[in-house]
C-alpha cells in the first residue's frame, strides 16, 4: 500500500490521507489506479521501468484506453446517465493528463498544482489550462465531454507529429 502524496491530493481523485494499492506495476493494469506510477515515483517507490521513459509505447496505450472510454461515454450520454458519465470523464481526464506529461517524457508531478506544472511542458494543446479546467469543473456535462474529446484529438496529433519528427 502507498500513501497518496500531498501533491496528488485533488477533489476528483484522492484525499491527502488516502492509501492506494501499490502491488504489481504493469502499464495496463496500473491505469486502474490513476497516477499510480507518478505517485510511486514521487515517493521513490517506482519500479525501474517507467512509462514516460517508454512514451512511444505507453502513450498510444493511453489513447487506446480513451477510445474505449469514449465509446462508453457516447452511450451514457445517449441514455442521459449523468452520474455514470461523471465517473468516466474523470477517468478520461486522468488518461489525458498522463498522456500529455508522458509524451513530454516526464511524470505527472502534481494534481494539486497541475495548471502550473502543465504549462512548463514544451508540447501541450492550445489553451489546455482553461479547457481542462472547464472539464474538471463540470465533468457530467455533455460540453465537457466534447472538450475532452477535442483535447485528446489534439494531444494525439501532437504526439504523433513529435514521433515523426524524432524518427527523422
Amino acid at each position: 500500500m502507498m500513501r497518496v502524496p500531498t501533491a496528488f491530493a485533488h477533489p476528483l481523485y484522492y484525499s491527502e490521507s488516502e492509501v492506494v494499492e501499490s502491488g504489481r506495476f504493469d502499464w495496463q493494469t496500473s491505469l486502474t489506479v490513476p497516477f499510480k506510477y507518478d505517485m510511486a515515483y514521487a515517493l521513490g517507490l517506482a519500479p525501474s521501468n517507467l512509462p514516460w521513459e517508454h512514451h512511444s509505447q505507453t502513450v498510444p496505450l493511453l489513447f487506446h484506453l480513451w477510445n474505449k472510454k469514449e465509446e462508453k461515454l457516447n452511450l451514457l450520454h445517449d441514455k442521459r446517465e449523468r452520474s455514470d458519465v461523471k465517473v468516466h470523464v474523470i477517468g478520461g481526464i486522468a488518461l489525458l493528463l498522463q498522456a500529455i506529461f508522458w509524451m513530454n517524457q516526464v511524470p505527472v508531478r502534481s494534481l494539486a498544482d497541475w495548471e502550473k506544472e502543465i504549462l512548463q511542458l514544451p508540447v501541450i494543446p492550445v489553451n489546455i489550462v482553461e479547457r481542462l479546467d472547464f472539464v474538471m469543473k463540470k465533468p457530467e456535462m455533455y460540453h465537457a465531454f466534447i472538450q475532452l474529446q477535442q483535447l485528446f484529438t489534439e494531444s494525439s496529433k501532437l504526439f504523433y507529429k513529435m514521433q515523426a519528427i524524432q524518427k527523422r
